[in-house]
């Protein structure tokens, strides 16, 4: 079963090549395929690593990357996987390339470890609503650390008297409003010439 699906991902070998090779039928490849998958997704979350509460050592002592990366946990990114579906279910999974694929994030800490990795999106989904996904799922979320910082903390370092938008409802209010003083400055000076 193992070596059938090593074949498989390792090799991107097709299910007709993975037959003639163990000489068994297709159908008892795709359920060996299956069977160990499901075993390596059960398995996995014990080879991720955890994320360390605090800053990584390297960060803390360097004066180059401390003064930017203090608050910093690891590095996120997406990539798109080739993937084969059934022709009725292949346009979802075409990418702006136009190949069919799978999106899929992963997570991992300052020693290049992973920490989380979240596969199965289409190709066609966007990294941000990957993102929001992993970030709002009730099982298997992506672990972000709390702030230690109160809301009251934060408004007692503020010295510069500036209102702090603590909402993002607050924020995009506050934009809306600067956009719309720029459009009237805007309309203004044009009326004015």
């Amino acid at each position: 079963m193992v070596a059938s699906f090593l074949l498989v991902v390792g090799q991107n070998s097709r299910y007709c090549y993975t037959r003639d090779t163990f000489k068994r039928s297709k159908f008892a490849i795709s359920e060996n395929f299956h069977k160990v998958l499901q075993a390596l997704n059960q398995i996995s979350p014990s080879f991720m690593a955890t994320a360390g509460p605090g800053t990584p050592h390297k960060i803390k002592e360097s004066t180059r990357f401390y003064p930017y990366f203090k608050d910093c946990v690891g590095a996120i990114d997406g990539t798109h996987i080739f993937a084969m579906v059934q022709k009725k279910d292949a346009a979802p999974f075409r990418n702006r390339k136009g190949d069919i694929s799978q999106n899929v994030l992963a997570a991992c800490n300052f020693d290049l470890e992973f920490i989380y990795v979240l596969s199965g999106w289409e190709g066609s989904a966007h990294d941000s609503k990957i993102l929001n996904d992993a970030l709002t799922r009730n099982t298997n979320r992506l672990p972000v650390p709390e702030d230690s910082e109160d809301v009251e903390d934060v408004e007692e370092v503020n010295n510069n008297d500036e209102e702090i938008l603590v909402t993002q409802d607050q924020q995009r209010e506050h934009v809306n409003q600067v956009r719309a003083t720029i459009a009237t400055d805007i309309w203004r000076d044009f009326i004015n010439v």
